[in-house]
């Protein structure tokens, strides 16, 4: 993996051994913020065959892992976490040791976000966390009580499952920022959303969300499927603006990162 920016005094020898923590860490370990992560093809698909997966490469996996290794906590809705088979955050021994050399604790805790709790509680992203990472579900003051109740119950018995209740936006919805708030009342505060496109929609629009960290992969998905941004159209004049502050490359892919404006 080269490095193409930024540009300044980094010798030659750094920029083909690019230390990754020091790259995505670089403007985010003291402030911290909203980060988000995803994968496209070159024409802008968000997922082949269905998944990320299909999209992915290795530089995006280990641009994925030292993501994670700088984040307090992963949020992701509940849609792809079903879809990309979300499971309880276990980092192995290494990245664990790299995590609490950066001042991290030993794992990510998962925060999940469900307006609905439609929720399969069996799986083991709610059945199996621990208190080495926990995983939060956070839904809006609207959710089915129902389903709130069967949420609660199960944090009951498992130390490392909570819930999370927010103010809904006026329309009835999960409020994104909210839920941001939420997260840093719990001390979170350096944050990745790795999506899915509707999650990613509703944090740029509620001017929630701080870095974009894109992987471009060199395929085209072809007509068709979901682009990174999804759900609702903005208003017509919102037009975010984004700006270009790192860049590697490897095998042809592309990994941005950028600050919203």
């Amino acid at each position: 993996m080269r490095i193409l920016l930024p540009d300044g005094d980094v010798p030659d020898s750094a920029r083909s051994e690019v230390d990754l923590h020091a790259h995505y860490g670089a403007d985010w370990l003291e402030p911290g913020g909203v980060r988000v992560n995803f994968v496209s093809s070159i024409d802008g698909g968000a997922t082949a065959n269905g998944k990320s997966k299909g999209l992915q490469t290795p530089g995006d996996n280990a641009v994925f892992g030292a993501l994670r290794d700088l984040a307090d906590v992963v949020v992701v809705g509940a849609s792809t976490a079903t879809i990309e088979n979300y499971l309880p955050s276990r980092p192995s021994a290494r990245r664990q040791a790299i995590r609490e050399r950066l001042g991290f604790a030993p794992a990510p805790a998962i925060a999940v976000l469900s307006g609905s709790l439609t929720l399969n509680l069996d799986s083991a992203l709610y059945q199996n966390p621990d208190g080495l990472a926990p995983t939060i579900v956070i839904t809006s003051s609207t959710a089915p009580i129902a389903r709130r109740t069967d949420i609660i119950d199960l944090a009951a018995a498992s130390a490392g499952l909570q819930l999370l209740e927010t103010p809904a936006t006026e329309a009835g919805e999960l409020d994104f920022a909210a839920a941001i708030a939420a997260l840093r009342e719990l001390g979170y505060q350096r944050i990745l959303c790795e999506g899915g496109p509707r999650i990613f929609s509703a944090g740029v629009l509620a001017r929630s969300v701080d870095e974009l960290c894109l992987s471009v992969a060199p395929m085209l998905a072809g007509p068709g499927g979901p682009r990174i941004v999804g759900g609702q159209s903005w208003p017509e004049s919102f037009l975010p603006q984004l700006r270009l502050t790192g860049l590697l490359v490897e095998d042809d892919a592309l990994f941005c990162r950028y600050r919203l404006q």
